[in-house]
C-alpha cells in the first residue's frame, strides 16, 4: 500500500512540475479577451488599449478599451467612442490605413469598448482613439508593433504537449500495472 501511495505522490509532482512549466502567465480582461493594456489619461478620462492576440500579426485584430472617469472611476455613457489607424513610411507618406470605426460598448462592463479591424501591412501602426462627449473631442495616441508571427512557438507547443501526454500515458500505465509477486 505504502508503494502505491508514493506512485501516486510521484505521478502528482510530474504532472504538477508539467503544468507550471507550461503555465501561461497571461490575465484575462473585461469579457474574456486576453489583453495587456497600454494606459493614458487624456482630459477627464483614464483611457486603456489593448489588442488580442498580444503580437499582432497582419490579418483581424480585436481592440479592447477600458475608458473611465478619472475622478469618480465611472465608465463612459452616452459617448462616441472611433478608432482609426495608420502605417507611415520612412518619408512621412502613409502606406496603410483604415478610417475611423465607431468601437461597441460592451454591455456587461460598461466601461469596455469593443472593435474589430484588419491590419493588412507590417510595421509600426499608431492607433487614434476619438472620445467625444457633450460635443468635447479627447484624441489619444497608441503605437502597435505589427509583425508576422514566428511558427517556432506552435511547433513547441505542440512537441510540448506530445511529450505531456507520453508522460501522463507512462505515469497511468505503471500506476494501473498489476503487482507480480515473486
Amino acid at each position: 500500500m505504502l508503494a502505491n501511495l508514493s506512485k501516486l505522490n510521484i505521478i502528482y509532482l510530474v504532472i504538477f512540475a508539467i503544468l507550471l512549466i507550461f503555465w501561461n502567465y497571461d490575465h484575462v480582461e473585461a469579457h474574456g479577451g486576453v489583453t495587456v493594456f497600454k494606459k493614458q489619461v487624456i482630459g477627464p478620462y483614464e483611457i486603456q488599449f489593448g489588442t488580442s492576440p498580444r503580437s499582432p500579426s497582419p490579418g483581424p485584430i480585436h481592440v479592447a478599451l477600458r475608458i473611465v472617469s478619472v475622478q469618480s472611476g465611472l465608465p463612459l455613457n452616452e459617448s462616441t467612442v472611433q478608432l482609426s489607424g495608420r502605417i507611415l513610411n520612412l518619408d512621412g507618406d502613409s502606406i496603410s490605413s483604415f478610417e475611423p470605426i465607431f468601437a461597441d460598448q460592451f454591455m456587461d462592463a460598461p466601461e469596455f469598448w469593443d472593435v474589430d479591424i484588419i491590419v493588412a501591412a507590417e510595421g509600426n501602426w499608431s492607433f487614434k482613439v476619438v472620445i467625444e462627449n457633450s460635443g468635447k473631442l479627447h484624441e489619444a495616441y497608441y503605437g502597435v508593433k505589427v509583425q508576422e508571427s514566428s511558427p517556432i512557438v506552435g511547433i513547441f507547443s505542440v512537441i510540448g504537449l506530445i511529450i505531456f501526454l507520453i508522460v501522463l500515458a507512462l505515469a497511468v500505465r505503471t500506476y494501473f500495472k498489476p503487482n507480480r509477486p515473486g
